[in-house]
């Protein structure tokens, strides 16, 4: 993977804007849920894992709901915007959509990111410089990218690995993992060991938009991976101006895609304190923003807020059918997608766009006569 790959992956969550909740509720009427809820809004012993880099566990919105769990070890864990947003906003949504569902928190973490650090002191010295001028600055640090670039991947492989133990070891009966995952001997054994205590995985396609296929498990039966939509139904793609630079991106695809689920204009919750927002120093280098509430509108969250949707679902599902194996539940969520252009399963969209009525049916129904 190369450092620019590197860079885009640290920054899948996109600004948010601030449209209204009538797209929230396009998403959810899109995907049925109202309807799913007829069925079932999930049990408290149906218990959600989530592996992220770190969470608000005092967000007003969610206190309630989940149990602060694993802590890598060897790592930073600072109570910082850039370390817990994604988390947080990952575990909103599942809640959002799996209300009577509790959620068991794995911290990641972080280590010291230098490209981060470097992105800032370069665009506060150069103001007026654009992501060309970066890019070409990063040619001169090359080396030290480099290295850090395979310590990156060697905290990655260990801590998800010694996560997705630790929540399968303590009941959790799916795990979302909105990181976009690299095949490892540490991640391939995790993912065995999912296997073997029957616990879905639920991972992220990644939003490189390109085709990609070197995630874990790909010879196992509980992992589902999830790509992201519009509320068009199409493959997610969007290209924008960064620095002054056109920069695309989008949903990857592939052989191992499985599902989509729509990521345009979601209501996420967000860091709840101004503490958040500022630090004079960090893993990642100086940050000062401003809270401007508890909760934003992504206008396009990608392949993180739709991999949430999609375990939110699988909540559901084994709340309803708990005497469902982990293999039955991801053919269940396939074969209940709506299917989107091209016709069939295809290699941009998997087996289609997630649908929460048809999958809690076919759920419901499953080897019953």
């Amino acid at each position: 993977m190369n450092m620019l790959s590197i860079w885009f992956l640290w920054c899948t969550m996109t600004q948010p804007d601030s449209l209204g909740t009538d797209y929230m509720t396009r998403a959810w009427d899109l995907i049925k849920v109202k309807e799913a809820w007829s069925l079932t809004q999930g049990d408290s012993t149906s218990l959600v894992g989530i592996v992220d880099m770190g969470f608000d566990f005092y967000h007003p919105d969610l206190q309630e709901v989940w149990i602060p769990g694993y802590f890598a070890d060897g790592v930073y864990h600072p109570e910082l915007y850039e370390v817990v947003a994604h988390g947080t906003s990952v575990a909103s949504l599942i809640h959002a959509l799996a209300p009577k569902c509790r959620i068991l928190t794995a911290s990641t973490g972080v280590i010291e990111h230098p490209l981060l650090r470097l992105k800032k002191q370069f665009f506060r010295e150069h103001p007026d410089a654009t992501m060309k001028d970066f890019q070409q600055e990063l040619v001169r640090h090359a080396p030290e990218l480099q290295q850090w670039s395979k310590r990156w991947q060697r905290y990655v492989a260990r801590t998800t690995s010694e996560a997705i133990r630790y929540l399968v070891d303590h009941g959790v009966k799916v795990i979302n993992l909105s990181v976009l995952l690299k095949s490892s001997e540490e991640l391939e054994e995790a993912f065995q060991y999912a296997q073997e205590h029957d616990v879905v995985l639920v991972i992220g396609a990644g939003n490189n938009n390109r085709e990609y296929t070197d995630y874990p498990g790909s010879s196992l039966d509980n992992v589902l991976v999830v790509g992201a939509s519009t509320l068009q139904d199409e493959r997610w793609v969007v290209t924008k101006k960064v620095e002054g630079t056109p920069i695309t991106q989008g949903s990857n695809y592939g052989s191992r895609l499985s599902v989509v689920a729509p990521c345009e204009s979601l209501i996420v919750a967000v860091p709840h304190e101004e503490r958040f927002y500022q630090a004079d120093d960090s893993p990642m280098g100086p940050f000062n923003d401003s809270l401007t509430g508890i909760r934003d509108t992504v206008a396009f969250g990608a392949t993180s807020l739709a991999t949430p949707i999609v375990t939110a679902l699988v909540a559901l599902v084994r709340s309803l059918r708990p005497d469902l194996s982990a293999a039955e539940v991801v053919v269940i969520i396939e074969k209940s997608a709506k299917d989107i252009d091209p016709p069939g399963w295809d290699p941009y969209t998997g087996y289609g766009r997630v649908d929460f009525e048809r999958a809690l049916n076919f759920a419901k129904h499953q080897g019953k006569k």
